[in-house]
């Protein structure tokens, strides 16, 4: 990691690099059908974009959430599923306990 000082001798400070600067980016092409490009297009209006590029950066990253989150939820349902039914009633049990604990600590 490096921290460069400022060239002027009046206003020698250290800047530190920004996330965005350490971060290395690829250029790829991707091919978008008229009616998303002028909808991105519409979008560059808005004071949160500054680019096509993080527009579609912006929605690659939330899909990729979106994905991750329903990978995981897959996963717990696939978890619960498995379980036999004498592990589904101790965990009945612990749902019980937690909820009776809920209510001594938060009073509700």
């Amino acid at each position: 990691m490096a921290y460069h000082l400022t060239k002027s001798m009046k206003e020698r400070k250290l800047i530190m690099p920004t996330t965005l600067a350490r971060s290395r980016k690829s250029k790829i092409t991707v091919t978008l059908s008229n009616d998303v490009v002028r909808q991105i297009d519409r979008l560059l209006d808005s004071p949160e974009a500054s680019s096509r590029s993080q527009l579609v950066e912006e929605a690659v990253r939330r899909w990729l959430h979106d994905q991750s989150q329903k990978e995981l939820e897959r996963q717990t349902e696939e978890y619960y599923l498995s379980l036999s039914e004498r592990e589904r009633n101790e965990d009945r049990q612990w749902a019980k306990i937690a909820a009776r604990s809920g209510k001594r600590l938060w009073g509700k």
